[in-house]
């Protein structure tokens, strides 16, 4: 028997390096660690990744911050519970050039971190999947 297709709203995340350290978001309603991005809005279907990925990243940032964009480096799911929704990430490398970060009221904070050298716990991130494919990426990355 055929089931039925699972439905996701799809996001692109930035993990913004600078030197050893990478930029991490602390979530205003519920303070877990996030990355900048966010979603594809329904009116951008045909529009390039890369440009969805700069309009997010600005929202969340700040006009001012200036970065080279890299290729993907890993995908998770996230549940959004308080919605009853999906997503489905894809975070891309990137490198910070230059640029004043300012949070949009989705954040509350922000720290550059090594993650080769954080205690990261479980708590931090969403779901366990989340956090292990965090793992998983920084371990392979030592």
């Amino acid at each position: 028997m055929k089931r039925d297709y699972a439905n996701y709203q799809v996001s692109l995340k930035l993990y913004l390096r600078k030197g050893n350290k990478a930029l991490f978001l602390k979530l205003s309603d519920n303070d877990f660690w996030d990355l900048p991005g966010g979603r594809i809005d329904n009116v951008e279907t045909k529009t390039p990744l890369k440009k969805i990925l700069d309009r997010e990243v600005k929202e969340e940032l700040g006009t001012k911050v200036k970065y080279k964009l890299g290729k993907p480096l890993f995908q998770f799911r996230r549940e959004v519970r308080r919605r009853g929704i999906y997503n489905f990430l894809t975070v891309y490398e990137a490198k910070y050039l230059s640029g004043e970060i300012k949070l949009s009221s989705e954040h509350n904070s922000y720290k550059w971190i090594n993650p080769k050298t954080h205690k990261f716990m479980k708590t931090d991130f969403m779901s366990a999947e989340e956090y292990g494919t965090f793992m998983k990426y920084f371990l392979r990355r030592v």
